[in-house]
């Protein structure tokens, strides 16, 4: 017996969880737009988060959430509230969202250089927000040059008086945003586990600020994270299922079946039996 698990967990050793797609969905249903527009920004976020438990990981994800330390590339397998936490969490650790990062490896993989894997972590996630900013400034720009352009265009064949005020406000809206301070990650390594049976996970347990947390929830969990209140498309997964998936799949409709068939045989012959003939009783 203890050969027969050591051999399947070798077997396992060398399997990743990106190489296949998660076939779990939420167990708790998402809060609806209007339930979530009540809520303070901390309790909306903390609640995408609790519907997003357990949800299949995008995989744009997986490809950005990438470390890479002590020699060796740990891919992101799952993100998740830090449930155990909240059950003992202080009153003073208002503001902030705690979540769990899988990755595929172990804590005995980084040996004595945990820091090294801690720093490239923080890097990493400072990385993917600096992203973020990015590419909403590139947006904002791009829609500010597009509008000064009809504008322009709207005055050369108008005269100069139409559209002054609205170019103003325009030009208002985009010095607002760039003064607009940068919201603090917050980032904190509370520890770093073990975790799975067979696959195994190199867990990160940290806390971070209730804006970081949500533009992560953005690109990890899509449908449960709209941007600027607007829904965002599912991410459609490009990998396979598991294997086990496919073999559950058919004992699930050989069992069903079986049943049909014994049910059918049962009502059958309560259907052919002559009702006046005597029943024989055992003896």
């Amino acid at each position: 017996m203890v050969q027969s698990v050591g051999a399947r967990e070798q077997g396992y050793a060398a399997r990743e969880s990106v190489s296949t797609r998660n076939p779990h969905q939420s167990s708790q249903a998402a809060p609806s737009s209007k339930a979530l527009s009540r809520m303070s920004p901390e309790k909306r976020v903390l609640a995408q988060w609790n519907a997003a438990y357990g949800c299949p990981l995008s995989d744009e994800a997986k490809a950005q959430f990438r470390i890479h330390a002590v020699g060796l590339t740990f891919k992101l397998a799952d993100v998740r509230l830090w449930t155990n936490h909240y059950q003992q969490k202080k009153a003073d650790e208002n503001g902030t969202i705690f979540l769990e990062f899988f990755f595929d490896g172990s804590p005995e993989e980084l040996g004595d250089q945990e820091d090294e894997f801690k720093r490239a972590f923080e890097t990493m996630i400072e990385q993917q927000l600096q992203e973020v900013r990015l590419k909403e400034f590139r947006k904002r720009l791009t829609a500010r040059r597009r509008g000064r352009g009809s504008h322009n265009s709207g005055r050369s064949e108008d005269g100069v008086e139409g559209g002054g005020g609205e170019i103003g406000s325009d030009d208002g809206e985009w010095r607002e945003y760039l003064q607009k301070p940068v919201p603090a990650t917050e980032l904190s390594i509370r520890s770093l586990r073990e975790a799975g049976c067979m696959l195994r996970f190199l867990v990160c347990q940290t806390s971070l600020s209730v804006s970081a947390s949500e533009v992560l929830g953005q690109i990890a969990f899509q449908e449960h994270f709209p941007i600027d209140g607007v829904a965002q498309e599912p991410s459609k997964s490009t990998m396979p299922m598991p294997k086990w998936v496919y073999g559950l799949a058919v004992c699930t409709v050989g069992v069903t079946v079986i049943t049909i068939c014994a049910w059918w045989q049962i009502v059958k012959v309560a259907l052919i039996a002559d009702p006046s003939s005597p029943v024989a009783l055992p003896e």
